[in-house]
């Protein structure tokens, strides 16, 4: 098997296992974000060692965060950020 198709398994992996806890922890009324740490944490190389090619993994994980932060400053409201950032300024300092 070359590496391409390694790495297309691990990430289809990756998904299915996501996808499959995602839904679990829907159904216990649990965070999303609860139940894709879990999937990370089961995928990983200490319980069912999905991922053995953390370059291809890490990078697909660093694109989700970019994609969560712009997610979340899209909900970002203007007004609160007026109000709250000399505060958060204030404090950051």
């Amino acid at each position: 098997m070359t590496a391409a198709h390694s790495v297309f398994n691990e990430i289809a992996a990756l998904l299915v296992l996501g996808a499959l806890l995602g839904f679990i922890g829907q159904r216990l009324r649990q965070p999303l974000i609860v139940a894709f740490i879990v999937a990370g944490i089961v995928a990983g190389p200490d319980v069912l060692g999905v991922v053995s090619s953390a370059v291809h993994v890490q990078v697909l994980g660093e694109l989700g965060v970019a994609v969560l932060l712009f997610l979340v400053g899209l909900k970002l409201d203007p007004g609160l950020l007026r109000t709250l950032g000399p505060v958060a300024l204030a404090t950051g300092s």
